[in-house]
């Protein structure tokens, strides 16, 4: 190796723990500016909410070289603001709202872009979901680089509507993205 080589990052996904919570929380203020997400801010909520949902069946971080530097989980897909998107999901995938798993609260250090932190989260998020049932996800029509990211592991918009989530007086369009499982 020469001086001017830098070994690969370590990267390592793991189960969230409650450790964890902070570094993340402090993750998802520093990103958001340049990644709006989530798009709105100051969030209404405690971001502990934001990230830990009622719904939630699995979380991992990815660490870098020791340091959380990522988030994503898997949820179920009922009442609250999934319902409104939960048709368009059950149609497009021929199942049960209670068959579907969500990759929710997906997020990495912008500052880390192109070590693979991203990719390595949904491959363990979207194994899971289609181990447990059918992976969907909603993403902001707007944001084009991760519905390429999406669209380039074999996701399928289905639907674009306005997010029910919105901010009040601001709508904002979603694609409902599925995963279908030939493609995996």
């Amino acid at each position: 190796m020469t001086q001017d080589t830098k070994p690969a990052p370590t990267i390592v996904i793991r189960p969230r723990k409650e450790s964890d919570i902070a570094p993340l929380i402090d993750l998802l203020s520093r990103q958001q500016a340049e990644t709006q997400y989530p798009v709105d801010w100051p969030f209404p909520i405690p971001l502990r909410d934001f990230i830990i949902r009622d719904t939630e069946v699995h979380a991992w971080v990815a660490e870098l070289d020791g340091q959380v530097a990522g988030h994503v989980s898997v949820t179920r897909v009922e009442g609250g603001g999934d319902s409104d998107m939960a048709p368009e999901w059950t149609r497009a995938h021929g199942v049960d709202i209670s068959q579907l798993r969500c990759i929710s609260v997906f997020y990495t250090d912008i500052t880390k872009t192109g070590t693979g932190l991203g990719r390595r989260l949904h491959d363990v998020a979207a194994a899971q979901a289609l181990k447990e049932g059918y992976p969907v996800l909603d993403v902001v029509k707007s944001h084009e680089g991760p519905v390429r990211f999406y669209e380039n592991r074999g996701w399928k918009t289905v639907h674009v509507m306005d997010a029910p989530w919105s901010p009040a007086g601001t709508p904002i369009q979603v694609n409902l993205m599925i995963l279908p499982r030939a493609a995996a």
